[in-house]
C-alpha cells in the first residue's frame, strides 16, 4: 500500500491593520463652539493669518471621521477662538438632499454656458413634494439665510473644473478644484473678516493708535 503524503496545510493570510481607537463626528461641530470646548485631534492647526485672532484648522485624520464616506476634507475658521465658519469638500453632490433640507434656495449662475442653458430650460422642478434642480446644470451655487448662520453649496461639474490650480485661490485653503464644497458661517463672518484684515493692514503700516498723553 502506497502511502499518500499529509497534505500541506495552506497558509492563512493575516491582517494587520490598525483600527482607530477613537472616532470624530462631523455632526458634532456647531458654530460659535469655543475652541477650548473642541476635540480637535483629528485636525491640524494650520496657522495664524492676518492676526493672531485668526486661526485655521484641517483635516488631519480621515481615517478618524465618521463620514468619511462622503466628506474629503474639512476646515474650521476660528475668530477670538470661536469656530465662525466651516468649509466642508463632499465626495459626490449632496444638491437634492440640502433643497429639501434647508427649503428653497437662491441659486446663482455665473457661466455663459448654464445662463445660455436657462434661456430655455427651467432652473427647479416641483416632483412628488420635493424640488429637482434641472440635471444639465454644471456649475452653480446655492445659498440659504438659516436664523444666524449662512449656508452655501457650490457645485462644479465642469470637465476642467479639476484643472483649476491651487495658485489662483484668493480665500485661505479655498481650493476650486474640488467639485462639490458646502460652507456654513456665522451671519456677521463677512464683517468680522472685514475687521481682521483692517487691523492687519493698520499693523502693517504701523497706524496702530497710541494712547493719548495726558496735558
Amino acid at each position: 500500500m502506497v502511502e499518500s503524503e499529509p497534505k500541506k496545510e495552506e497558509p492563512i493570510t493575516r491582517v494587520l491593520a490598525e483600527m482607530p481607537g477613537y472616532y470624530f463626528q462631523f455632526s458634532s461641530l456647531e458654530l460659535n463652539q469655543h475652541l477650548k470646548d473642541l476635540d480637535l485631534r483629528v485636525f491640524k492647526h494650520y496657522g495664524e493669518f492676518y492676526t493672531d485672532d485668526f486661526s485655521i484648522y484641517k483635516l488631519h485624520r480621515l481615517d478618524y471621521l465618521v463620514e468619511s464616506y462622503f466628506i474629503e476634507d474639512i476646515n474650521l475658521y476660528f475668530i477670538d477662538s470661536l469656530l465662525v465658519k466651516i468649509q466642508v469638500y463632499l465626495r459626490e453632490d449632496k444638491t437634492q438632499e440640502f433643497l429639501n433640507r434647508y427649503g428653497m434656495a437662491k441659486i446663482y449662475i455665473t457661466d455663459y454656458h448654464n445662463k445660455k442653458l436657462l434661456e430655455s430650460e427651467r432652473i427647479l422642478s416641483y416632483q412628488k413634494g420635493k424640488y429637482r434642480i434641472n440635471e444639465n446644470l454644471d456649475h452653480y451655487i446655492l445659498r440659504w439665510k438659516a436664523d444666524s448662520m449662512d449656508i452655501e453649496y457650490r457645485v462644479n461639474k465642469k470637465p476642467d473644473s479639476i484643472k483649476i490650480q491651487a495658485a489662483s485661490n484668493t480665500t485661505l485653503l479655498d481650493d476650486n478644484r474640488k467639485r462639490y464644497k458646502l460652507t456654513f458661517q456665522t451671519a456677521d463672518y463677512d464683517h468680522q473678516m472685514a475687521w481682521i484684515k483692517w487691523e492687519s493692514y493698520k499693523e502693517s503700516r504701523g497706524l496702530v493708535a497710541e494712547p493719548a498723553e495726558e496735558q
